[in-house]
């Protein structure tokens, strides 16, 4: 089986201003979010690392590389364009409150029930896009790679998403469960006929 350490990226300053922070904005880590990370760092730094993928957005990468910068073997980061957080289109780098307030139905749905969630009216991607390139990165990874140790660092709804679905949770359900936290880890023991969850969510 294929060891994954899934990591969401520590606190930035669009997530401290309580705006959207999705696939097409980014901003860097606060002080809290590069301090939380750290502590993860020092729990991790004895795992050999076989490989590192990385969301092309700098907050996952700056995570990636706090990590990394502990670690006893630190392979070079892979960035990986398919775990890139959702694009919120109109949404992205607004904040929260307003469009909750503009969009009342629309973040019903976004929040509540992502099957019913109408991305085209705000030019954003749908969660069965963002579910469908995800998932195709860790098949082809487990597929490709069997027994190694990969550490993913990715976004909040992206990891949501992927790990809801990995449990067999359908579309409608993967927000019940809630978002992991800002450096938070979750390690998932993967194969074609397996998914084992050690650890869901774990912050340091």
């Amino acid at each position: 089986m294929t060891q994954f350490y899934f990591v969401r990226h520590g606190k930035t300053e669009i997530n401290a201003k309580g705006r959207f922070n999705g696939g097409t904005v980014d901003s860097p880590l606060i002080e809290s979010g590069v301090e939380a990370t750290k502590r993860m760092a020092q729990h991790l730094k004895d795992v050999p690392f076989d490989r590192v993928l990385t969301s092309p957005q700098m907050r996952a990468q700056t995570t990636a590389k706090i990590i990394l910068a502990e670690n006893i073997k630190a392979p070079e980061l892979t960035i990986v364009e398919e775990l890139r957080e959702l694009r919120l289109g109109d949404w992205d780098g607004k904040k929260i409150d307003q469009i909750t307030a503009a969009y009342p139905e629309e973040i019903k749905n976004y929040r509540t029930r992502p099957d019913l969630f109408d991305a085209e009216k705000i030019h954003a991607e749908s969660y069965n896009s963002l579910i469908t390139r995800s998932t195709k990165v860790i098949e082809e990874v487990t597929a490709a790679h069997p027994k190694e140790k990969v550490l993913v660092v990715s976004h909040g709804i992206l990891l949501m998403a992927l790990l809801n679905t990995l449990k067999g949770i359908p579309l409608a359900k993967i927000r019940e469960s809630g978002i992991v936290d800002n450096s938070s880890l979750t390690i998932l023991n993967h194969s074609k006929e397996q998914t084992v969850f050690e650890t869901w969510g774990q912050t340091f």
